[in-house]
Formats: structure tokens, C-alpha cells, sequence
């Protein structure tokens, strides 16, 4: 099963070159609705997801194109952002919308989406914090704990998944994010198959962008417009994240949805 995730979005610029920890060509990552607005950032179209059986299923074309419905469709933590959520019988898809997404913005190479994933959202396990982006981390609501996250840096350079290695560290999974990137606009798939496949029937979901840059740093367009409130944070305390239930009838904005 694939899996699209949206992701969140940094407002800082490059830290100045510091390699990743875990991976010399990746950046430093050290170890860091309530209501849809009338008139959303994307303008995704109008258009029914997939019919189906009791269940809710939208499938996306990895293409650059927006074409989330509005069921799938987020405000943000900022007003100029725009997060999408949604999934089909195989894979998870994720989107953004919003100026620091055009890689012609400034520091686009130190600007990340993150997407956190928890497989048994409820269940206290998983990391309980994010992984640490220069001096940045997040502490995950109560009833979310990680077990994946998808990153992708706002310079389009690349996408991964990663995996928690259950000791606070995180490993890469190769090839597991097909994204499509246009102007200020992204989206993803993730296969389900990638975090526990066709077994996993309700994951939690949890977005926000950053920017890493060093005496610049931030943190900003979190899924919920209540989620946090933007800025610098050291260790920011989120309160609100997306119980996405893959067997359910209702669209991922349903306020149903939202958890704690």
C-alpha cells in the first residue's frame, strides 16, 4: 500500500553547510481543521475522491499537478500555506503549497517539509520527539509517537523516508518517496508497504516545514491552524495531529480526525 504524506515546512536558511550526521551528502540534521480556509493556497479541484465501499480512497497523480480534493485539504499553522492529506488502497499522499515550496525562494537548501508518521497511534510507543534539525526538535502530542518520518528539502535536491532505529536515531529507506514538485507546489506517495502494508488500517499523521539556518531558524506551517503558533523553537511542544483512518467513510479533513 502506498502512502502520500505531506509535509512541513521550515522557515530558516542553511546552516552554514554542517554536514548530516548520518549521512555525508544530506544537510545538518544533528540530532532536530480546525477549519479549511474559504479559499485555499492550491485551488485543488472540486472533484469527488474514488468511489468506494465504505471507505474513503483518493488516488494522486505524482505529476507536479494539484489534484487533492477539498476533503484532502489543510489549513496550516501559516496563512500562506496549505497542507494535503489523503490515501487510496496502496499508498499514503502528502502535499504543500506555499512560497518557500518554489525553489527560487531564498535558502531553499536549508528549508524542510516533515511529514511524521505513527503506525499505532495510541498505543505509547514510537519516538515521542522529532529528530533534531540544527537546534530545532518537536515534541509529539500525547497519543503520537513516531516510528517514520518523510523529509523533503525545499530545493527539490531530494525526498526520503526515515525509519526510528528504536534508540532515538533514524536510518534512510531507499527508494520508498516518489514525489512532483511545480512552482511552489509538492506532493508525494509513500507506500503503505513501506510502514507495515495492507496490516495497518489507522496511522496518525503529523506535518510542519523549518528552516535550519543558523540565527535564523524556525518553525512553521504545522497541520491545524491552532497546532503551535510560528517561530523559533527549541523544543516546540505540538497539540494536534491527524488520526487517518484507512477503513472509515469520512475525507481526512473530517474534524472527526483531529487528535488529542
Amino acid at each position: 500500500m502506498v502512502i502520500l504524506v505531506v509535509l512541513v515546512l521550515a522557515a530558516c536558511g542553511p546552516s552554514g553547510g554542517t554536514p548530516d550526521a548520518r549521512n555525508g551528502s544530506h544537510p545538518d540534521a544533528r540530532v532536530t481543521i480546525d477549519a479549511i480556509r474559504e479559499t485555499d493556497a492550491g485551488n485543488p479541484p472540486d472533484a469527488a475522491p474514488d468511489a468506494g465501499v465504505g471507505k474513503y480512497r483518493h488516488t494522486i497523480t505524482i505529476d507536479g499537478t494539484n489534484d487533492f480534493a477539498l476533503g484532502d485539504t489543510f489549513a496550516t499553522t501559516s496563512a500562506s500555506y496549505t497542507a494535503y492529506v489523503t490515501w487510496d488502497d496502496t499508498d499514503l499522499f502528502l502535499g504543500y503549497q506555499g512560497p518557500d515550496l518554489d525553489p527560487a525562494a531564498p535558502n531553499t537548501d536549508t528549508k524542510w517539509v516533515f511529514a511524521y508518521l505513527d503506525v499505532d497511534p495510541g498505543a505509547a510507543t514510537g519516538e515521542a520527539q522529532s529528530e533534531t534539525y540544527n537546534t530545532q526538535r518537536a515534541t509529539f502530542p500525547t497519543g503520537f509517537g513516531a516510528e517514520y518520518y518523510v523529509r523533503w528539502k525545499c530545493d527539490a535536491s531530494f525526498a526520503t523516508i526515515e525509519m526510528a532505529d528504536g534508540a532515538g536515531g533514524w536510518t534512510t529507506i531507499a527508494g520508498a518517496v516518489t514525489n512532483g514538485h511545480a512552482g511552489d507546489f509538492v506532493e508525494l506517495s509513500i507506500p503503505t508497504e513501506a510502514f507495515g502494508g495492507p496490516s495497518v488500517a489507522v496511522i496518525g499523521v503529523e506535518t510542519w516545514m523549518i528552516n535550519e539556518q543558523a540565527t535564523v531558524e524556525g518553525t512553521y506551517a504545522g497541520l491545524y491552524p491552532t497546532n503551535f503558533t510560528d517561530g523559533y523553537y527549541p523544543d516546540l511542544a505540538l497539540t494536534a495531529y491527524l488520526r487517518a483512518d484507512f477503513l472509515a467513510p469520512n475525507a481526512p479533513n473530517d474534524p472527526a480526525n483531529r487528535r488529542p
